[in-house]
């Protein structure tokens, strides 16, 4: 198969080949560090390239598929890191200055599961600055560029992660999730990433942004991929308490058994109050299609949802500001001006406002899982109200008020690390200027076979993985 046959290959596919042994590990590997050496300087999405060791393991496993022996059901696929989820020996800078010379002693949880699966590690990705931001907008790397049109942004925080993928320089990546971070990016670059239930992915060995917010979980251009992802990341952790007692899962089990029956939620009060025309327009269709498919379209409703954004700035900053306080007082001036401003606002919320911001989480977990439990089996937002906008541009003008993208950007993607609820995005549309329009699913606790069942039923009707910049057979750097 030439490069370009095998870019276009989903996980999914490759893993097929590979275990019947018509690809080799190398032969895929070689063809993404090809991209990357190709497009890299025009995308920006790595922080570090390991182009020798992604070769050395290409080979390695390759030899043993030889031999008929897989480590796992990702044998020799080319995965991405963000980079702040620790690799044993090589840099973990979280882009930042601050750890510019960090090098861990011990792979994350989640890394030691993707050798174990026999995935191959072949860079890390950029971020915003210790994740705390929506634009990937690097001060040591950069800005990351959206392989739809690199003019404009990947959103944040993962946004190399996003634009790793979507350019075709990694079949997967990970990233991490405090307020939006894995969805955000996957949103404006027409992916599909998904946000675990807390607990659901141990997060030992990853850069905290806030303890009790973070999770970790996987992008990729398909349901299917990302739920195969997710099954090699999930499951409890001995000695990690923060994962939960509940074994690792098949979630591509009940992907094909559609929608017919399932109840999706819609929350009246809180859609389309400043979304892009393009947006609105583009998750009505999906609603339509949703109901074509056979779920039920329900109204519902959540009361005191406008102390959601508070509760969750409150737990952010405090957490984010009790990790870094000791170099914000030592180095304030390694971290990025954007950074250092909201870390240190975080020394100015007092503790009964983090106390009754915890309280308000648990009081609205239980309202979102009494819905589960009486109403819904899932509720539908868009993503991001807006497609990607210019890097370094970041005011619209929407229903004809100029509105800044960075705030707005969070309006529904804070319900799930505020509950700790499950959420996938996927692509659902395209705007006139031809930009992905993400779709949003929150699901009720560990249920994200249902998210995944749901995605790949819209998936069968509307997908862009087939037209992703990356895997064009024009494209190129």
């Amino acid at each position: 198969m030439t490069h370009q046959e095998l870019l276009r290959l989903s996980l999914a596919q490759a893993q097929v080949l590979i275990a019947g042994k018509e690809v080799t590990p190398l032969e895929l590997v070689d063809a993404y560090l090809s991209r990357i050496e190709e497009t890299e300087a025009k995308f920006r999405s790595f922080a570090e390239v390991y182009a020798d060791a992604a070769r050395s393991s290409a080979r390695a496993l390759t030899e043993m598929q030889a031999a008929g022996r897989f480590l796992g059901p990702l044998h020799g696929i080319p995965v991405s890191l963000k980079d702040n989820i620790n690799v044993k020996g090589l840099r973990t800078t979280a882009c930042s200055q601050v750890y510019r010379d960090n090098y861990p002693t011990e792979d994350a949880v989640v890394v030691r599961r993707l050798k174990a699966a026999g995935a191959v590690i072949i860079g890390k990705t950029v971020m915003h600055e210790f994740a705390q931001g929506a634009t990937t907008d690097s001060p040591m790397f950069g800005a990351a560029r959206n392989p739809w049109d690199p003019a404009r942004f990947c959103c944040g925080s993962s946004g190399g992660s996003a634009a790793s993928v979507a350019n075709a320089t990694s079949l997967a990546s990970l990233g991490t999730d405090t307020g939006g971070s894995i969805r955000l990016p996957s949103g404006v670059c027409g992916l599909v990433g998904m946000r675990p239930t807390i607990g659901r992915v141990s997060l030992n060995g990853i850069v905290p942004l806030a303890w009790s917010l973070d999770a970790c979980g996987p992008i990729t251009r398909s349901i299917r991929d990302n739920a195969l992802m997710l099954g090699v990341l999930a499951g409890e952790e001995p000695g990690d308490p923060s994962t939960a007692k509940r074994p690792g899962d098949d979630f591509s089990r009940t992907i094909d058994r559609g929608v017919k029956g399932l109840r999706i939620g819609i929350l009246p009060e809180v859609l389309f109050q400043k979304d892009q025309p393009a947006v609105v327009a583009a998750v009505q269709r999906a609603l339509e299609t949703f109901r074509s498919l056979g779920a039920e379209i329900v109204k519902c409703r959540v009361d005191r949802l406008e102390l959601m954004p508070k509760a969750w700035s409150a737990v952010c900053y405090v957490e984010a500001t009790s990790f870094h306080q000791k170099n914000l007082r030592t180095c304030p001036l390694d971290y990025g001006d954007d950074v250092r401003v909201l870390f240190q606002a975080g020394e100015f919320i007092s503790g009964t406002t983090y106390v009754h911001a915890q309280r308000y989480r648990r009081w609205l977990r239980e309202q979102f899982r009494t819905l589960f439990r009486e109403q819904v089996d899932l509720l539908l937002f868009p993503t991001l109200p807006f497609t990607a906008v210019p890097i370094g541009d970041y005011e619209l003008i929407i229903h004809g008020v100029k509105e800044n993208v960075l705030p707005l950007s969070g309006t529904y993607v804070c319900y799930a690390p505020t509950t700790g609820l499950p959420a996938l995005t996927l692509p659902c549309g395209l705007d006139e200027r031809g930009l992905p329009v993400g779709l949003q699913l929150l699901g009720d606790a560990f249920r994200e076979d249902v998210c995944y069942q749901a995605g790949a039923a819209f998936e069968s009707v509307f997908h862009l993985y087939d037209r992703l910049p990356g895997i064009q057979p024009e494209s190129c750097c």
